[in-house]
């Protein structure tokens, strides 16, 4: 039994054990709260997303351009690549900024022309091994649901089945996960309003 005793301080044996009691019971709360996690997420639009199976090959699409693209999403790729013929770029020198002019080809006789800001410049061996400079600009499409912004460097893909490959820095933005056995598993409905 527990007694109340001076401890010179008028703090009695009984408050410090209650005290004691309350903190514990208190920071356990703390702990057990749901939701309150240090996990790190990736969202596009703001929202936790969890992650969602695709297919290797899906529809998508882009701002701008009024038509659906199918485009492959490819885990061996690091950046996402877009079938693009360039119509107006700044100086070769240039490591970044400058705006590029670009005609978005879909393979089908359809077309959009883009105009955006260089990021970077990277470069990419070709199939014959001949170094190429590409560059970078950042695009949103709407894959799965799911609008993803990230970084699209501007290649000639006329000789490729798909105009569009999806690389890993989208999937890992969208949380996309891809199932090499299924194609064209979701339709490409995203929120209108995100489109901008």
């Amino acid at each position: 039994m527990i007694t109340a005793l001076d401890m010179g301080g008028g703090f009695t044996l009984y408050t410090q054990y209650i005290a004691k009691n309350f903190f514990i019971i208190v920071f356990i709360g703390f702990l057990s709260v749901p939701g309150c996690t240090s996990q790190k997420t990736q969202a596009t639009d703001g929202v936790e997303q969890n992650p969602q199976v695709v297919g290797w090959v899906e529809k998508a699409k882009i701002p701008g351009f009024e038509r659906e693209v199918k485009v492959k999403l490819d885990t061996g790729a690091t950046t996402t690549s877009i079938n693009a013929e360039i119509l107006e770029k700044p100086d070769e020198e240039s490591e970044s900024g400058g705006m590029i002019k670009f005609r978005f080809l879909d393979g089908e006789g359809n077309d959009a022309v883009f105009e955006r800001p260089i990021v970077r410049w990277v470069q990419i061996k070709s199939r014959e091994g001949a170094d190429l400079r590409r560059p970078v600009v950042r695009m949103k499409f709407c894959v799965a649901g799911r609008w993803i912004e990230e970084e699209v460097n501007l290649a000639d893909r006329e000789d490729f089945n798909y105009p569009v490959l999806i690389g890993r820095n989208m999937l890992k933005q969208g949380k996309l996960v891809v199932d090499s056995s299924q194609t064209f598993t979701t339709e490409p409905t995203c929120p209108a309003e995100e489109a901008q």
